[in-house]
């Protein structure tokens, strides 16, 4: 993505909650110049608390209760990372998340949320919320009928789960309600309390009161009167607490691990650090931990990270003492109070739907904005990236052992030094372009995958590659860290590979780049050619399509989060494993499907080889999202070119977007003799691989088009659906 100007400040959100989809929002409306924000996130799409218990009920759908942070993510101009993070290195300013190098920032803003404090072994903690709807649903799947279910914790969030299971479950398990209060809400108004004792009784959920809970030892739930509820598992919905790496980090956290901050939302050990939400506890003013507070500190929140980037002294942020709470009781009711006022009834719910869905379309509707204009900078030799920067990137890569390389990195020179084995030739090519997400890692891993690609499409074996790197113009140390996560990520893929980076150019742009001169080596007498399709082959690819239509998608905002995973996990996939099945199977030629999309790299085979093919529509696979999208007219700048091989055929309808899609890392299309061909697919299918077979080649027809549709016949060989 492009930015304008050089980056200055790192701002990281550690966490994806109701804080943080406020930050992403005002700088979205508002871009922070050279700020660059960076959202770390366990999962695609972050569930609103508020709808959780309507979610759990059905009064919403998965979709209407969560905001996808792809899109928001987008439209802010922040990068997005889906991974866990484990621990937090204030004196370097790092984070440690999973399968990536540590996260740099400058400013931090945690939002990781809490989990209850439970005992060892005592139960499933409702959050973080996604892991538990997840939990939720293998229970209905594997508790028998009549299981008794125990929720644990007798406040608002406790009260509003039991009553949602309840109405979800309706009646196939019994439930109990365990407060350690004498009654569940012991902060509500009396009349409050009322409604809700009278709406728990007709669900039919027991009641144990005045008692705290055990750890669940099989199916014995011990209480603290000396008791023992007999029950199939136990929900906590109590007080939460801080995750350990918070406390671990030398964060001064209050005795729950949640992390101490004063009224500007920093930490009071290290105000670099800010946090909102569960996971902050607010010297001077001790809030509920509920998700209202969480959504109320976001816009004070942004303006005081705003402040800090600029350097500028941040302004105090004083919660008001009360909060309106509204409980729903499922049915279509609910009670709220305030100040020791309850109302309750069908209005009190169409109140709270309304307000839900209010503060969920902010979110959901939110759209990138323009690209401001880019500022000059030299270019040609001017534009390298210094000594130090690119000695530092380099010294972060892992170290290989190849016995064809004489010189290399380990040993620097003006370029690398190789001795070919014998009996083999060398097999060249070249790929570059232009970063079209934010993740220098995750973008990496994409480029080296990409460039490996026409070299297994030779069913060649990669060997060597040299890499062209360009980064965003910002400080030394930012420009070395973006470079070091580029190739950290491009040399996994690589040396996965058995491929060896032996040199490169690196450069300083206003946007990342990267690209491979990728060298293989192959058995003269195996290598797999365009041409070579004889009438009668099968047909397979080994990726579904549709990577140009979602990464088009994604510049728009317009990608669901879990549609660009699903992307992402293909291309950053290498085609060796099917480059090798389809050599072994004997494959009669073989392509890569790259930029000119299937039908392109296909119409190039068939003139190569001076044949024809039909296609089986049905059977062409893609990717999630990508039809969906290319439905609503998006499509890669690319594809309008990509359909002039398709100008002498009929209109293909809303296949021909997919036929056309230029593909980022895509699979491979080879021609395999029919008798093996279900033989190849199923092996394919062993390695993991969402391969298909599409059609068959034939003869050229007189007057016909090279590529034709036509409905597969039943019997044709492993043909599927896809779905």
């Amino acid at each position: 993505m492009q930015r304008s100007g050089p980056v200055e400040t790192d701002i990281v959100l550690l966490g994806a909650g109701h804080a943080h989809v406020e930050v992403l929002r005002r700088f979205a409306m508002r871009p922070e110049p050279g700020v660059r924000l960076t959202v770390i996130g366990r999962e695609p799409e972050t569930p609103y608390s508020g709808m959780l218990p309507g979610l759990i009920r059905g009064d919403y759908s998965a979709d209407q209760a969560h905001i996808d942070l792809a899109p928001l993510a987008a439209a802010a101009g922040a990068r997005l990372i889906l991974a866990e993070a484990t621990a937090l290195h204030l004196a370097d300013r790092t984070i440690t998340v999973t399968g990536r190098p540590d996260v740099p920032f400058d400013l931090l803003s945690i939002g990781v949320g809490g989990a209850p404090a439970i005992p060892d072994g005592g139960g499933i903690p409702v959050k973080p919320i996604g892991r538990f709807l997840d939990r939720l649903a293998d229970l209905e799947l594997t508790l028998p009928d009549g299981a008794r279910i125990a929720v644990i914790g007798g406040g608002p969030g406790g009260v509003e789960l039991a009553l949602a299971l309840a109405y979800r479950f309706k009646g196939r398990f019994r439930l109990v309600l365990v407060s350690q209060s004498a009654e569940p809400l012991p902060a509500a108004p009396a009349s409050a309390r009322r409604v809700v004792r009278s709406a728990l009784t007709e669900a039919g959920i027991e009641l144990a009161n005045a008692v705290m809970a055990g750890p669940l030892s099989g199916t014995m739930l011990p209480l603290s009167d000396g008791s023992v509820l007999d029950v199939a598992v136990a929900l906590w919905a109590t007080g939460v607490k801080g995750p350990d790496f918070l406390a671990d980090s030398g964060l001064a956290c209050d005795p729950l691990g949640c992390i101490r901050i004063d009224t500007g939302l920093r930490s009071v050990s290290h105000p670099f650090v800010f946090a909102a939400g569960d996971c902050a506890a607010l010297e001077g003013h001790p809030l509920p931990k509920a998700g209202v507070w969480a959504v109320r500190a976001g816009a004070p929140l942004a303006d005081n990270l705003r402040h800090a980037a600029r350097g500028e002294a941040v302004r105090p942020w004083r919660p008001q003492r009360d909060a309106l709470v509204i409980l729903g009781l499922g049915g279509n009711r609910a009670v709220a109070w305030r100040n020791g006022i309850a109302v309750s009834g069908g209005w009190v719910w169409r109140l709270k739907d309304w307000i839900d869905r209010r503060w969920m379309r902010m979110y959901q509707t939110i759209r990138m904005p323009a690209d401001p204009t880019d500022p000059m900078r030299c270019g040609g030799c001017g534009a390298k990236v210094g000594a130090e920067v690119l000695a530092g990137a380099l010294a972060s890569l892992p170290r290989t052992s190849n016995p064809d390389l004489l010189i290399g990195l380990d040993q620097p020179d003006d370029a690398a030094v190789l001795k070919p084995p014998a009996g083999q030739v060398l097999v060249q090519s070249v790929d570059h372009f232009r970063a079209f997400l934010d993740d220098p890692f995750l973008f990496g891993q994409v480029a080296a995958a990409h460039a490996l690609s026409d070299i297994h499409a030779m069913g060649a074996r990669p060997w060597t590659a040299l890499a062209v790197a360009a980064v965003p113009y910002a400080s030394g140390a930012k420009m070395r860290v973006e470079l070091a996560a580029m190739l950290q990520g491009a040399t996994q893929v690589l040396n996965a590979d058995g491929c060896t980076l032996v040199g490169g150019h690196s450069a300083e742009a206003n946007e990342a780049s990267l690209g491979f001169a990728v060298t293989g080596l192959a058995n003269p007498d195996r290598l797999l050619r365009k041409s070579g399709l004889k009438p009668g082959d099968s047909l397979i690819l080994t990726k579904p399509l549709g990577t140009g239509i979602l990464l088009a998608g994604h510049m728009r905002g317009l990608t669901r989060a879990a549609w660009l995973l699903a992307a992402m996990e293909q291309m950053t996939a290498t085609n060796a494993a099917a480059a090798r099945i389809l050599l072994e199977y004997r494959a009669t030629a073989c392509t890569d499907v790259t930029g000119f999309g299937l039908a392109g790299h296909m119409t190039e085979m068939l003139r190569a080889s001076k044949a024809a093919a039909v296609l089986w529509p049905e059977a062409i696979p893609a990717l999630p999202g990508a039809l969906d999208l290319a439905a609503d007219g998006v499509e890669s700048t690319l594809a309008p070119e990509n359909r002039r091989v398709l100008a002498e055929s009929k209109d293909f309808g809303l296949l021909g977007a997919l036929l056309v899609d230029p593909q980022t890392s895509g699979g491979l299309l080879a021609g395999v003799p029919t008798i093996r061909a279900d033989a190849c697919l199923a092996a394919l299918h062993g390695s993991g691989l969402q391969a298909a077979i599409i059609g068959r080649v034939e003869a050229p027809r007189p007057g016909e088009p090279a590529i034709r549709m036509e409905a597969a016949d039943t019997a044709a060989p492993g043909l599927q659906s896809r779905g």
